[in-house]
């Protein structure tokens, strides 16, 4: 008879990164409510959020806390083969098909953060920097930022699918571990190493300068 390995509670996720998680659908869902009923001015305030979130997240990924880092989670075509056929070691924190996720959308957030700068649907609303690039590649930009919101939509939406098939298939709960940090397993590893709260703080402060800075200091 086959023994299984008990089971412990360790801490997994630090409170930066789930902080910058459910800082997320609650942005996005006031782009969209803002985008659909044209409250521009506060579309353009949770935009500039959000790029300066993910400028935060870019930057914890190589001096955040292990889980966080992409060294620890983002591997190579073979790695995430390895992972499909189940050869991989089980892992704390992403899994690599996780890892793909997390890149795209944090690639989508910030490529429409961006053209979210430049854009002007000519109508309801001209970007920050809109001024900066002619009227007509401004308003194409603003074509490309509403198609990338159905795009970011998708990935949101595979996302959650994602985690609830992690749930009900796999009975592994990618929920709670987020909302507090810890979460149980078998696996006999040393637990991650955290980096404290004044990094985060100071990452997060820099993000936002350079976003201000970006805006006021580009307008004038």
């Amino acid at each position: 008879m086959m023994m299984t390995a008990p089971q412990r509670t360790i801490r997994v996720w630090d409170i930066p990164t789930r902080v910058f998680h459910w800082c997320l659908p609650v942005a996005l869902i006031a782009l969209f409510v803002s985008a659909d009923t044209y409250a521009m001015e506060l579309h353009a305030l949770v935009g500039e959020a959000v790029l300066a979130l993910v400028l935060f997240r870019l930057v914890w990924g190589f001096v955040g806390s292990q889980t966080a880092r992409f060294r620890d989670f983002v591997v190579g075509p073979r790695g995430i083969a390895d992972y499909l056929a189940g050869r991989a070691p089980k892992s704390l924190g992403h899994n690599p098909v996780g890892a793909l996720m997390v890149l795209a959308l944090l690639g989508a957030l910030l490529g429409l953060a961006v053209s979210g700068l430049f854009a002007d649907d000519g109508i309801f609303y001209s970007g920050p920097l809109a001024g900066r690039i002619g009227n007509a590649q401004a308003v194409r930009i603003g074509e490309l930022h509403a198609a990338g919101a159905y795009v970011l939509a998708a990935l949101a939406g595979i996302h959650v699918l994602a985690t609830l098939w992690h749930l009900l298939h796999r009975k592994r709960n990618l929920i709670t571990p987020m909302l507090t940090g810890r979460t149980r397993t078998e696996l006999d590893a040393p637990p991650p190493v955290f980096v404290g709260l004044p990094l985060a703080c100071g990452v997060f402060t820099v993000a936002v300068g350079v976003v201000t800075l970006l805006l006021h200091g580009l307008t004038f």
